[in-house]
This record gives structure tokens, sequence and C-alpha cells, in this order.
């Protein structure tokens, strides 16, 4: 029977775990934090499809609610654009505490074991490929290890060079995020129920709004390290909009994500990375519970349908081609969040005002194509930001290079055909 050690009780790690143990594998989860600690005190979004796929039940009321219409809000306050439609059943708030806590029961059910409050120090590999995991509690060795220790995991930052892959997700691409529920002293809603403000404060950055009759949720989100007088501003200029937050309900607390396409590569011999530790998420939102629950799908159907085959990284290689295939969408996503986030307070201004930046370029994914005059308009409003439109240029030239990336990549790992399409893709 094969042993998988899982580093870390991420959504992705745990989705995976319940998978491998139900099919008959020796699957151990080893967390540093204690099992009361584990998850942030929030609410994320969730694409109920994939919970229904993965037989996930989340029938609790209480920590389960109905997802808000938003608006977009400019630094200056002056244009809202209102994202159109009603809001869509299969998307639902969930409080990720009880998410936690429904993943590993149901993973206990099948067989898994946890380890709680273990901390991981680093990955044990030598030159052929991952063998386990260095612990507080001693050395851990299995089959392979699936890497859900998040943006800062101890195993990817630890794994040899001659892996391929990155051991530390650049400053730029993450993102720093403050979070807290108030309470709605007057019951106060807006609709949208949600707005989210770009560059709030004339900071790099985007916030957010949500008012409920029961609460008023603020996040407080940035580009660099956000200092408590970053966060009191922020707060202190909510207040001054919505009066009616009252003192904090729960929350508070700053967390650090990653904000960017997937990795190139998260795959070697006897090692998978999953969620946060490679980017699973949307570059616009910041939201990857669900692209982790399928990433854990697709990992766990690639391992058994190994069978007896060594876990090298040309075997694990259709976890990665499927997972990024699946997700391809993030790819004009984070173009999109990268030219966004090359601009000033003042430009971002300009865009809304003009209406550079409108609900087809910030809503649905399946707004149809521009036409004719449609590009002029936006041209010519461009036309006073002359600086501006090489970078618009840019982007648009790696939006046209999707495809042609897309079809680069190998269906069966071969390194010369790997570097050629890592090239290409780290472009984009």
């Amino acid at each position: 029977m094969r042993k998988i050690l899982v580093a870390g009780a991420g959504h992705g790690g745990l989705s995976a775990a319940y998978e491998l143990s139900k099919a008959g594998y020796d699957v151990t989860v080893v967390e540093a934090k204690q099992r009361e600690e584990l998850g942030y005190d929030w609410d994320d979004c969730l694409w109920m499809p994939s919970f229904k796929n993965a037989g996930i039940v989340l029938d609790d009321e209480r920590y389960v609610h109905p997802y808000f219409n938003i608006s977009y809000v400019n630094p200056n306050k002056s244009t809202k654009i209102v994202i159109p439609g009603e809001p869509r059943k299969t998307l639902l708030m969930c409080d990720r505490k009880y998410l936690l806590s429904v993943l590993i029961d149901r993973c206990e059910k099948v067989g898994t074991k946890f380890i709680f409050g273990c901390k991981i120090n680093k990955v044990i590999a030598d030159i052929s490929g991952v063998k386990g995991i260095s612990t507080e509690q001693g050395d851990m060795f299995g089959d392979m290890v699936i890497d859900a220790a998040g943006i800062d995991s101890p195993v990817r930052s630890t794994l040899p060079s001659r892996a391929g892959i990155i051991r530390d997700i650049p400053q730029c691409d993450t993102f720093y995020t403050f979070r807290a529920y108030y309470e709605n002293t007057d019951g106060f809603s807006m609709d949208p129920a949600q707005a989210i403000y770009f560059y709030h404060c004339y900071r790099p950055g985007m916030d957010w709004v949500i008012a409920d009759e029961g609460f008023i949720d603020i996040l407080v989100g940035s580009f660099s390290p956000l200092t408590q007088e970053l966060i009191d501003e922020a707060v202190n200029d909510f207040r001054a909009e919505y009066p009616s937050m009252g003192k904090l309900i729960r929350g508070g607390t700053v967390q650090k994500i990653p904000l960017s396409k997937t990795i190139s590569k998260f795959v070697w011999n006897g090692y998978a990375g999953i969620g946060d530790c490679c980017s699973m998420i949307d570059p616009l939102s910041g939201s990857g519970i669900t692209r982790c629950i399928d990433a854990g799908i697709i990992l766990a159907k690639t391992v058994i349908g190994a069978k007896n085959q060594p876990l090298s990284q040309e075997v694990l290689w259709d976890y990665q081609r499927t997972y990024m295939r699946y997700n391809s969408g993030v790819l004009s996503d984070n173009i999109l969040r990268v030219m966004l986030s090359s601009l000033n307070g003042k430009q971002m201004d300009y865009f809304f005002e003009k209406k550079v930046l409108t609900a087809k370029e910030l809503g649905s994914k399946s707004a149809a194509g521009y036409g004719a005059k449609e590009i002029l308009d936006k041209v010519t409003a461009l036309v006073p930001q002359v600086k501006l439109i090489p970078a618009f240029a840019s982007a648009g030239k790696k939006l046209l290079n999707i495809s042609k990336v897309q079809k680069l990549m190998p269906s069966r790992f071969d390194s010369s055909d790997f570097d050629k399409w890592q090239k290409e893709y780290n472009k984009l």
C-alpha cells in the first residue's frame, strides 16, 4: 500500500487526502496548527457544482449564505460600476472554519490520519526526488508528498534546485489582506450588497464593503505589507461612509495570499504542490478554494491511475497539465490584474470616469467581443493618458498569445518541450 504524506491541512490537500484514502491509500496529513486553530475567521465564495461533484455536503445554514451582487468603485468614489445580474444560486458564501471541519471529518471517516500541532521544517529529498518531510516530531517518509502548506510552504521553499520549482512566491505576486466583521447597528444594506474599491484611500490594492442586515464585512487589501496605520486609515474612511459600522464582531487579522497565475511547475519526482503554495487562485479576487477542491480530485485520479508506476514528474505531469488546461481563464485575469496594478489612483479615476473600464471588463467572463466603434471609443479615451498606451498594447499582445501558449504545453513531460513552453508561459 502506497504511503502519502500531505503537508498542511489546506483545502486542496484535504480534497486529495479524502479521494486517496477512499481508494485504499495510507494517507497522513501533517499540520502545524492545532485542529481548533485552523481556518481564517471569515467567509469565502464557493462554486457549488464543484462541491457537489466532490460529494461535499455543506448543509448547516448557520455557516452558509447566499452570494452577493457586486459593484466597483474608483478611488475618489465618483463612479460606481454595477455588475448586472441576480445572485447566482451556484455561488455561496461559506465560513472557512466550518468548511475545514467538514473536510477533515469526511477524511477521518475514510481512514485519513492526522497529526496536528506538528511543525514541518523542510523537505527530505535526494537527487532522485522527494522522500518525505522533516518535522519537529522527527522525519517522516512516504511514496509521495502533497504540498498543501500555503504560500510560505517550508516544503516547496526547501526543494532542491534540480526540481525546477520556484522556492518563493515573488513579492509582486503577494497580496496582504485585513478582514473584519463589524456590527451593523441600524440594519443598513446596499444594493448591490458588495462594493469593491480600487485604490481605496489611493493605496495600491483593493478593498471592499459587504453590508448585510446582521454585519458589515470589511476587507483591506494591499500589494505591499499592511501597517496598522494603513488599516486604520481605510477602516476610518469606511466608518465615515457607513456610519452604522459598530464594534468588531470577529476577524481582524492580516493574512497574505498569492495573487498571480499558477506557477509554471508544481510537480517533481514524489512531489505535487496544491493550493496557495503554487498560486491556485483567481488573480482578480484572490478566491481559490473551489480551484483547490477540483485540483485535489485531479491529483488523486492521477495518482490512482499510476497504479504501480513510480510517482515521477512524468507521471504527475498529467495532474499539472489537466489542472492548468481546466483553469486557463486565470491567464487573462492575471494579465488584467497586472495592468490594473500598474496604474496609480488618479489614472484609475480617469479610467472609470471615461469608461475605459466598464462592467464588460470587470464583470462576466462570457462578455461578447468588442465591436469596432467600442474599440475606437476606448482608444480615443486613452489618448490623454498616452504614457499608458504601451502598457495596454503589451497587455493586448499577451492576451492574443494565450491560445498559442496553451497549445505549446506538452501533453507528456519532456524536458526540452517543457522548457520551450515554460519560457512562453512566463512571458504572459
